[in-house]
Formats: structure tokens, sequence, C-alpha cells
């Protein structure tokens, strides 16, 4: 049975269940009475299909163990736990009201937008000093009850929080459990994450109260993705030009690649926006409000934030960061992509600076004359150190870069994949290693994946599986097979995706090289069919 269902009336361990609250992808929700006592709690059961999950079970019984921590009145209890006939449940603190998705689609009142983000970050704040972090921020976990003014705002769903310091992983390789739309490019990379990363999520969170959209939408999970990595926070006041020009420079500020370049607090955050919000209607705004200076500068200079900038096109992650990977993300996209993330042309803090010209080994002959020449006419240590370090010094050449654990997946389609990360594959295309991937439940875990944007507009991912079995299991659970083109030695399978909506156009899959024989291609070219796909693409790819 999928779900749990229970009609009014029932008693389940004690509690009598009044009516449904909510159904998700773990779990349903009851409104029940409380077995002695004459309240109402929100009772939330563990799908029973998922029991037989270890790491699923963690999860629940995780929500209760870090929501035992925390006792602040902007954070929903738990009550208690248990199972019950082969189902776990949670009892909790049932809010009468709503929560904040509801204003999905409409730009809410800035004033009401702000309030409900720094009662937010009052909470986060107060779970951070005690080494909590959620992990998961974003508006349909942001509760709102009644009150004589205003919100009464509420944070829950602590479902992937840890402990700041617990080693234990409760996501299983290859999920990812955080909304992609709010998640912070730390969380994305599987680079370590603190307070700063619920920070950014909240960030995000007022762009989409005050916008009514999240602030990167997209149509495929690789886009959310590459423009969390890359793309600089986009303006609200763009899309709300009634809003103020600080505001902009404040959610630019949190939503800074760099964690380092964040407010110091999710509190500070908050402050700043109200203050970003009050300078409007003073007539001294850049005076009093420390944020409007920032916000002038950028309306001059036509920045959006102290953010990484990047003529990035959108990358698909539709697997898992492999463990420990390094945190070193290639910025996916058109030419000149390539720096960590938190670089640019701008000197921000953590960006590399560029290498120094060489100097031709004639300079330096000329130079080491001039050396003694100088010491023989006594110019100095100065000048003779001048010499040195301008003429003479070695000049450090920055290693090619490689592919690196990816060199097993570019070297099964040498045609079509650069031989390095700075070379430029079939059709001129950019290739990287995707950076951070999200598997479906039930899919196979794969070992890595390059992503590769040609001249087109084609996307284009390489995922490596453990096994050729596992590549067939992804395939059979995702798409029919269409088409067979026959190579030299080996034949070329096309795939359609079962699903419409799914965020590749074809698949494909070269059988008979040893080389390819645990790998899937998966192909996007937006605003094309799978028959315009295969006949350019697929046809014409030189596997």
């Amino acid at each position: 049975m999928h779900g749990v269902e229970f009609g009014a009336g029932t008693v389940f361990a004690g509690y009598r269940i009044e009516r449904l609250l909510g159904r998700g992808g773990m779990g349903t929700v009851y409104l029940a009475a409380h077995p002695r006592l004459p309240r109402q709690v929100a009772l939330k059961l563990l799908n029973r299909e998922l029991y037989s999950d270890p790491e699923v079970r963690g999860r629940f019984e995780r929500e209760a163990d870090v929501s035992a921590h925390l006792d602040h009145p902007g954070i929903v209890s738990v009550l208690d736990r248990g199972v019950e006939d082969g189902l776990m449940w949670i009892s909790m603190q049932y809010v009468d009201g709503t929560d904040a998705s509801v204003f999905r689609g409409t730009s809410l009142d800035p004033a009401r937008a702000v309030d409900i983000v720094a009662q937010t970050a009052e909470a986060l704040d107060y779970a951070h000093e005690r080494g909590v972090l959620h992990r998961d921020v974003k508006p349909a976990n942001i509760l709102l009850a009644r009150a004589r003014s205003g919100d009464r705002v509420l944070l829950t769903d602590f479902g992937i929080a840890r402990l700041r310091g617990d080693a234990r992983q409760l996501t299983r390789t290859g999920a990812f459990l955080a909304t992609l739309a709010y998640a912070s490019p730390e969380q994305l990379s599987g680079a370590p994450v603190d307070h700063r990363s619920d920070q950014y999520s909240l960030g995000c969170t007022l762009f989409t109260l005050l916008t009514g959209e999240s602030p990167f939408p997209a149509d495929n999970p690789g886009a959310v993705v590459a423009a969390h990595l890359s793309k600089p926070a986009p303006r609200a006041s763009a899309a709300v030009p009634a809003l103020p020009a600080g505001i902009d420079a404040v959610i630019a500020r949190c939503l800074a690649k760099d964690p380092t370049e964040r407010f110091g607090s999710c509190a500070e955050f908050a402050e700043t926006a109200v203050g970003a919000l009050g300078s409007a209607s003073r007539p001294n705004a850049q005076a009093s409000n420390p944020s409007a200076p920032q916000a002038q500068a950028l309306r001059e200079s036509g920045s959006q934030g102290p953010v990484a900038q990047s003529d990035s096109r959108p990358t698909m992650a539709t697997l898992v960061a492999p463990p420990n990977s390094a945190p070193q993300l290639p910025l996916a996209g058109g030419p000149g992509w390539g720096g960590p993330v938190g670089s640019s042309a701008s000197p921000h803090r953590g960006a590399t600076p560029p290498p120094r010209k060489a100097v031709s080994s004639r300079w330096r002959a000329l130079a080491v004359t001039l050396l003694v020449l100088a010491m023989v006419a006594g110019v100095g240590l100065v000048g003779v150190g001048a010499i040195y370090w301008k003429f003479v010094r070695p000049t450090r050449v920055p290693p090619a870069p490689t592919w690196g654990a990816h060199e097993s997946v570019a070297s099964g389609f040498t045609d079509l994949i650069p031989i390095r990360p700075d070379g430029r594959g079939w059709r001129d295309a950019s290739c990287s290693a995707t950076p951070s991937l999200v598997v479906l439940p039930g899919d196979p875990a794969p070992l890595r994946q390059i992503t590769c944007t040609d001249a087109n507009g084609v996307l284009a991912w390489y995922t490596e599986y453990p096994t050729a079995a596992d590549a067939e299991a992804y395939l059979a659970r995702h798409t029919t097979e269409d088409a067979i083109r026959q190579l030299h030695h080996t034949s070329l399978a096309a795939y359609r995706p079962r699903d419409p909506a799914a965020p590749f156009t074809l698949a494909a899959r070269e059988r008979g090289n040893v080389f390819s024989a645990n790998s899937v291609v998966e192909v996007s070219w937006p605003g094309h069919s799978f028959e315009e796909t295969r006949d350019d693409w697929w046809q014409q790819a030189s596997f």
C-alpha cells in the first residue's frame, strides 16, 4: 500500500485521527487529537513501503532527534515519536494556518515578505547557535499561523538537518534531498556547508516572496544547478519595479557564491533588508542606509552584486557527486569558462590571479648582464632586486588542466569530448566535469559525468555507471529504444524518453565499445523534437 490511509475516527498509537492535512513523497500528515490532553497535533507517518529503507528511516528519525535540541517559538516542536504496526510516526505541534509557498506566482507586500524572512532568520540563528543546520530552507517549510497582528512564523521540517560536526550521512551516495531552487552552491557542489548555506536559501526565499518566482527558474534540474553555481544573483527590482534598488544589493550579497562574502548571520541579513526597504521612503536614504551607496554603485556600473560573473549556459545534473569529490568546480558555459567558483575578472576574495607573461631567454640574458653592471655601478640592492624580479626570476607556469577522475568518461568518447577541459569537443563544444548530480529514487547510482554544450546549443551529458547492466537499467526505466545506427565495429542505439517532460530529448548508447560500455549519453536540444535531435545530432555524432 502506497502511503497511509486512515479515515476520521481511526485511533493510531493512541491518537484519534480527525482529518488529512497533507501527503508527500515520504509520508502522510494527519490532524489528530492527543490521547490524554485537550489539544490537537500533527501526526506524521512514514509511508509503509519506505520503512525497509534504512536511509529513509534514518532521515525520519533524525527529524525528531534534531528538533529535540531546539526549543524556540519560531520552530515547530516535535512532541513524541514511535513505531506502531510497522509504521514510524512523529507527533508535532499543529500550526493552524498555511505555508509561505501559497504566495508563489504573486509578489507579496515587501514589508510582509521581509517580516516573514526576519522571523525565520531569528529561528535559524537560534538553531545555528546550537550547532543545527536546517539545509532545506524554502517557502514550503515556513509556516504562517494566525496572530493578532501580522504573521506568526514557524520553521518546520528538519528532516535533512544535521548537527554540525556529525559525520553520519543520511543521504545515499547519489541522492540530493534539498530543493534545488533554494539550494546553496556549496550544497550542490558537495563542499562543506555551515550556517551561511541556510542564509543563502533564506535569500532565495526572500526573492521568491518579493517577486513570486525563484531566483533561477528553469525547465530542467541541470539548468537550476548551473545557475546557482555560476550565474549572478538576479535583481528583484527588475521583476517588481516598485522595489527599492537597495534590496537588490542585499539579496546579491546573501546569494554570493563565496560563503565568506555573505552576511555574518541570518539576522544581519534580515536587518539589512529591513533597512533597504525603509531607506526607500527616507529623504537621505544613502546617508542612513549603509547598503544604499553599494546599491547606487551597482546601478551605475550595471552590476548585479558581488558574485562571480559567467556567461554560462545551463548544464544538467541528473546524478550525484562522487563521494569526497573536490570542490574545485569549473564554470560550465561559453568561452572563458574554467575558473573555480568565486573567481571573476575583478579582484574578489578568493579570485585566481592571471599568470604572469613569460619572459624570453633573450631578455633573461640581457637582464643578467644588467645585474652584473648594476652591482659594479653600485645601484644598490633595490635596483638589483627590481631587475631580478622583472626579468630573471623563474616564471610559474600553471599546469595544464586534466580530466582527473573523469578521464575514464572522456576516454570513452575521444571524438566528442576534448582531450583536456580547456579544449573544444565536437562541434566546438565546451565541456566540464559535472560538479553536482542528483539521482532519482530507484535509479542506479552513477560514478561520474561530463557535461558539454556545443555551438548549436545542444547539451550532452556523458554519464558513467559502475557496470554496463546499470547503464541498461537506467535506460530501461526512462526510455524506449527507437533506432540503431551501424558504426565501423559497433552500433549506436537511440532512445526516446518515456516522459514527455523529461529533461533530455534523446539518449544514446554505443554497443560493442569496451571504453564506453558503462556509459549513457543524454542530449537536450531546447526547442527541438526527438526526431530533429536524432537526425541532426545522433546521426552525425562522431562516436
